[in-house]
């Protein structure tokens, strides 16, 4: 597999019931993309006609490993698809739509810059035609800069976050930028100690700042620790927090809710085996709770449910082919209602969720179970039905993440 690793695959299989009622989860659809090389989804948003953007990578179009964005409908059907990169490799980790019905794109290029691996912002209209692109980084580093997340500010500027090794202290930074809405610079920060910090999600939170979650090596009391970073409008730190024990702990995602905020991810420092957590904090960033989930398993992507809940996609190895995409649902306090794995006889991974107006959850993915190729970009939609599901999606064989071969050669360390 490349990039990273998904799910698929439909088989037979033993019912799981939700301990609610008799309410089971029920898959409506689900949908490859892609050709005979590798290709990937790393991030997915509902867009307002109803339907999905997705952005990744693929190596089937274009001229090598490019950035891919593809549209769907609301059934999963393609409507269209764009690549953008040149002869190395480039790949898009966060897409959003615009409030101009556009789209904006966040990943790395080996493509474009000077140097090495660079961060790419990408903005298409939306049709998904290039209005811009813009490139920040620096000349000499060989370890690169790169963006993982990036949302629209209220102010119609664009804000992105992921790491820099050419500028701060470290040999990465967690890295801030701030643009406007033609993608020109306002400002950048760096923030972070001797080690690596990386930024992994980013929110703007309701005050009119900014949330970082990633993960730090140079603070807390481990190996690697999860990093929260909250800073105001301007980018000026407000305040920092870490969590986790003497093993490595990472935080894939963040979500500001009602009463503070929940951050989604992994941990290695509680009990024998790395586990998916789920982290409540206030708005001063202490902790709430914490739960964890499964054994041998990764929380990469987390939404609110409409019972108030947590709906969690990310990967198992403990599935019974091997290692499993997985999807985990949480009641309002985090305990766990049910756990569910999902794919086919090779490796898979769920990489992004997204609740559908419907009160189900489509979610994002790379498989190497189905599909055309080495491995193809993925999405399901289920939902929850009273009735008997006449298929499941059973367990794959394979999540590793990130599981990294040709295309993606270069990426912040988070598993």
């Amino acid at each position: 597999m490349r990039g990273f690793y998904a799910y698929l695959i439909l088989v037979a299989a033993t019912c799981l019931i939700l301990p609610s009622a008799a309410i089971q989860i029920a898959e409506e659809w689900n949908r490859t993309y892609g050709g005979p090389y590798g290709d990937g989804i790393w991030s997915l948003d509902r867009i307002e006609d109803g339907g999905f953007i997705m952005a990744g990578f693929t190596s089937s179009n274009g001229q090598g490993s490019d950035l891919w964005l593809l549209k769907v409908n609301d059934s999963g059907i393609e409507i269209w698809d764009r690549t953008f990169g040149g002869s190395g490799e480039d790949i898009g980790y966060s897409v959003q739509e615009t409030s101009d019905k556009g789209f904006i794109l966040a990943g790395t290029t080996k493509s474009y810059g000077i140097g090495g691996e660079r961060l790419w912002l990408l903005r298409t209209d939306a049709n998904g035609n290039r209005l811009w692109d813009r490139i920040f980084g620096g000349f000499v580093s060989s370890s690169g800069d790169g963006a993982w997340s990036v949302v629209e500010s209220d102010d119609g500027g664009f804000v992105t976050t992921g790491y820099t090794s050419s500028f701060g202290v470290g040999g990465k930074d967690l890295w801030l930028i701030k643009t406007d809405s033609s993608g020109n610079k306002l400002w950048d920060r760096s923030y972070g100690g001797p080690k690596d910090e990386v930024g992994m999600s980013l929110i703007q939170t309701n005050d009119g700042g900014y949330m970082a979650a990633g993960r730090t090596e140079s603070y807390g009391s481990g190996e690697d620790d999860i990093w929260l970073l909250k800073v105001d409008s301007e980018g000026k730190e407000q305040w920092n927090r870490t969590f986790g024990g003497e093993k490595d702990d990472v935080g894939l995602q963040v979500l500001e809710i009602s009463d503070g905020y929940v951050i989604v991810g992994r941990t290695e420092s509680f009990g024998s085996m790395k586990k998916a957590f789920l982290l409540k904090i206030n708005s001063e960033g202490r902790e709430i709770w914490e739960r964890t989930y499964g054994e041998e398993s990764t929380g990469i992507s987390v939404q609110t449910t409409t019972d108030g809940g947590f709906i969690i996609a990310g990967r198992s190895e403990m599935g019974a082919s091997g290692r499993d995409a997985l999807l985990i649902k949480a009641d309002s306090s985090g305990n766990k209602q049910w756990m569910m794995p999902l794919g086919g006889l090779e490796d898979d991974i769920g990489t992004y969720i997204m609740r559908s107006p419907d009160g189900g959850y489509v979610m994002s993915g790379i498989t190497d179970s189905h599909g055309s190729g080495a491995e193809d970009a993925w999405a399901v939609k289920l939902a929850a039905s009273a009735e008997p599901p006449t298929r499941h999606l059973r367990n794959s064989n394979g999540l590793m993440f990130p599981k990294i071969n040709n295309t993606i050669s270069s990426l912040p360390k988070v598993g």
